[in-house]
Order: structure tokens, then sequence, then C-alpha cells
């Protein structure tokens, strides 16, 4: 297992939102693995299009690109490859290590 954290600059002016931010992609993913396991594929694909477009609006570009990667999974007939993805989105939140910088 790969412990090495990510290092995430953030617009300090959104350092009081981040931490709910947070909380929120944290429940998201719970969700999205929930709706992984129903193979409700609309929901799936709702969520990780919610989940692409805030974090890449807040600065989490990697957390961004892979909800890319589950649109992708569903419009090429890939289910299988969801939970992987969903799993690394879990260990992405727990390996990022933000700085607030003023831009």
């Amino acid at each position: 297992m790969d412990l090495s954290k990510i290092p995430i600059d953030i617009d300090a002016d959104l350092q009081e939102l981040i931490p709910k931010f947070l909380d929120n992609r944290r429940i998201d993913i719970l969700s999205l693995k929930s709706f992984i396991n129903e193979n409700d594929q609309t929901a799936i694909a709702h969520l990780a299009h919610k989940i692409k477009g805030s974090a890449a609006g807040y600065g989490f570009i990697g957390l961004s690109e892979m909800a890319l990667d589950i649109e992708n999974a569903l419009k090429s007939h890939e289910p299988e490859k969801l939970p992987k993805i969903a799993d690394e989105m879990t260990s992405y939140l727990e390996k990022i290590e933000i700085s607030y910088i003023a831009f």
C-alpha cells in the first residue's frame, strides 16, 4: 500500500470551505459505492459528473479525473472498473495534504 501524501495547493480564500467540501465528497463516494453495488448506472453517472465538476472547481484535479474515469467506464460499458476507481477516490482523499496559497 502506498502511504505517500498527495500535495495539493488550494487558494487560501477557500480555506474555510474545504473541510465541509471534503466531508461532502467522502459522503458522495460512499453513495457512489452503494450505487455501484446496486448497479444504478444513472445515479453513478449523475454523482460522478457532480464530483468531477465540484472537485475541479476547488482544485482537486486528481479527484475530478477519477470521476471522469467513472463516466468513461460507464460510456464504454466497463462497469467492472467502477469499484477500483471508487476505492482510488477514497484513497486519494486519505492521502491529500493541502497547502493554502494566496494566488
